[in-house]
């Protein structure tokens, strides 16, 4: 099974013994590419997921994440209340 890519959006394969693509790898700058395989290398995961997140939005790849669907309180507490069985007209 090949490795994927560690840039969101990027469905490239990878070599095993790297983090990034050649696509990627030949686009993003050193910085990026140092800190994704530094902070991964270091165990730091919150600052790899950030330093991802920083490489998706340089190459325009975060985008395409689908947007979460945001439900207002009062439509989460009507459907809250039908799960329920409770009626209003009584």
């Amino acid at each position: 099974m090949p490795s994927i890519c560690d840039v969101p959006g990027c469905d490239h394969a990878r070599r095993r013994n790297q983090r990034l693509c050649g696509r990627c790898f030949g686009r993003l700058p050193g910085e990026l590419r140092i800190a994704i395989n530094e902070a991964h290398h270091q165990r730091r995961w919150p600052d790899w997921r950030e330093a991802r997140r920083r490489a998706a939005t340089f190459l325009n790849l975060d985008r395409a994440a689908p947007a979460r669907p945001t439900t207002s309180p009062q439509r989460a507490y009507e459907l809250q209340a039908r799960m329920l069985g409770e009626r209003s007209d009584l």
